[in-house]
């Protein structure tokens, strides 16, 4: 399934603040809002990289002529999406197309979005009759998987760190009430396996979380989109068979 896009192409000079990208346009300069409050990648310098962005419709209200969508560390061959409030519209989009049946086949069920539970909100439920498959999506912008080896650092405040681990305490206890649980680590562009960072003071409350939740029937699944100025679509939408420990801290 392709989601159709009608993106455009700019190039960013500077990342003044945490909210806003500057770039060039013809010629002119731009102010575009930038979706991710924290760190992309290890990226401190911003000037030359292309960017994809949807343009602000022009009401007044807005400060920023539009949102940043995606950039390019390699001239714009290839396009890393960078805007996590996507992906939740994304990915209930390509389910409503049951475009994701390897994961959940959504022939015959109805969606809901936002279900709170106990002091958790999962991102999605798939529920058709008395079956219910909840799924929490991930989506880190701090740790990007472009090369072998990599894996995901800590993250930049104990509040991703402590919500993850609800999620997957959360989805333990439905996993054990009968319903069919899933976390998803989405990536807007093509990224690599990663490995899992070894037991440390840091981690190991995450291990033992992440550990117990898999042995109680959470899945752990990895899913790869492809972002173009036109399109998105699918990349790869894996079951991954190994403990991923570094879910519980992404944002």
């Amino acid at each position: 399934m392709e989601i159709p896009l009608n993106l455009c192409t700019g190039e960013l000079t500077s990342r003044p603040n945490r909210f806003i990208f500057e770039g060039i346009v013809n010629e002119k300069i731009q102010r575009w809002h930038c979706p991710v409050t924290g760190k992309i990648g290890l990226i401190d310098n911003f000037r030359g990289i292309p960017c994809l962005f949807t343009p602000a419709v022009p009401d007044g209200k807005r400060t920023t002529q539009g949102t940043v969508e995606a950039i390019s560390l390699n001239h714009g061959k290839d396009w890393i999406g960078i805007n996590q409030n996507r992906i939740n519209g994304w990915v209930e989009l390509l389910l409503k197309k049951n475009a994701l049946p390897n994961m959940i086949n959504t022939e015959g069920c109805s969606l809901r979005h936002e279900v709170k539970i106990d002091d958790s909100r999962i991102d999605l439920a798939v529920e058709n009759g008395e079956k219910c498959t909840f799924l929490e999506l991930k989506t880190p912008m701090r740790d990007l998987l472009l090369s072998p080896g990599d894996h995901f650092t800590r993250p930049p405040s104990s509040t991703y760190f402590d919500r993850g681990l609800r999620h997957f305490q959360t989805l333990a206890r439905l996993a054990q009430m009968g319903h069919r649980c899933i976390v998803a680590m989405c990536f807007m562009y093509d990224a690599v396996p990663f490995s899992s960072p070894q037991r440390d003071k840091w981690n190991s409350k995450i291990i033992d979380t992440i550990g117990e939740a898999t042995a109680q029937g959470v899945e752990n699944w990895k899913l790869n989109l492809k972002i173009s100025p036109n399109s998105l679509t699918v990349s790869s939408c894996t079951r991954n068979k190994i403990v991923q420990t570094e879910l519980a801290v992404s944002p």
